[in-house]
């Protein structure tokens, strides 16, 4: 994908995930990876906050008209809603993962305009990998979803259904793939396998064809899920709510989201129909 990878945007960001990416390694290898709890409970490193630092930086000198809003930098809903253009960043996606030392935690960072994610970038700095969606064009960047790794580019694209049906499951947070869904999908497709993972990695794994299915019951924030909504949108998948609407961001005095999957068009209708069976018990 040389026409992405030669575009100054592109570059620029690449650029400013990959400074993130080395702060967060420089303090991942350390004893002390300077955890604090947050009012809310959850934990903060330091290298949460040594990333935000640098992609606040980055962007800043990148789009100085745009502003950010990242998890480590909340401002208010009356300063925010005046925002029709932002980007949405969180520092380090999977603060538990990097503070178990199990690698799978990510940067994402999101170009949302008038609610919807335009522009995506997630990387994954223990495994070098990046991905990229545009799902509107912007500053002249091609439209599609692309993954790197080095000086390798790819086009990525959600895949057709096919068994084994791979439905990937959060490591830290909530219950596995419910029987009753596994059940659903098992009328058409016999087999059906779980695969865990931290951060916005699910997503992507589903975004580049690797996996099939994302379900997330329980609380997650806008800035978890922004960049990879773009990437899937980009993918051709979708990031929906259980009946069928696409996340919008910024749009409310609260930055908490709602249940929601992540699949390909084929996948939707059983989860949705999942949904409406089950109700009562949500």
């Amino acid at each position: 994908m040389q026409d992405v990878s030669r575009h100054p945007i592109f570059q620029a960001l690449q650029k400013i995930i990959h400074d993130a990416a080395d702060a967060i390694m420089d303090i991942y290898q350390r004893a002390d990876l300077g955890i604090e709890q947050k009012t809310d409970d959850s934990p903060v490193t330091a290298a949460d906050l040594a990333a935000h630092r640098v992609i606040l930086a980055g962007l800043q000198a990148l789009t100085p008209t745009i502003p950010v809003l990242s998890e480590e930098g909340i401002v208010t809903y009356e300063e925010r809603s005046q925002w029709p253009m932002l980007w949405i960043v969180d520092p380090l996606d999977g603060t538990k993962e990097f503070i178990k030392r199990n690698g799978e935690f990510s940067i994402n960072i999101a170009l949302v305009e008038n609610g919807a994610p335009i522009l995506g970038v997630v990387y994954l700095p223990t495994t070098t990998e990046g991905y990229f969606g545009v799902t509107q064009s912007w500053k002249d960047l091609p439209v599609g979803a692309f993954k790197w790794q080095g000086d390798e580019y790819e086009s990525i694209n959600v895949r057709e259904p096919r068994e084994p049906i791979i439905a990937m499951t959060s490591r830290s947070h909530g219950p596995a793939l419910p029987a009753s869904l596994k059940n659903k999908l098992k009328q058409s497709y016999e087999q059906v396998r779980e695969l865990p993972k931290g951060s916005s990695i699910k997503g992507c794994r589903i975004a580049e064809g690797i996996a099939d299915l994302h379900l997330r019951r329980g609380p997650t924030s806008e800035w978890d899920t922004a960049a990879q909504q773009a990437i899937i949108e980009a993918a051709g998948g979708m990031l929906v709510t259980p009946d069928g609407k696409p996340f919008r961001y910024n749009q409310r005095e609260t930055l908490l989201n709602g249940h929601f999957f992540v699949s390909g068009v084929e996948l939707a209708p059983y989860v949705m129909n999942w949904y409406l069976e089950n109700e009562e018990e949500e």
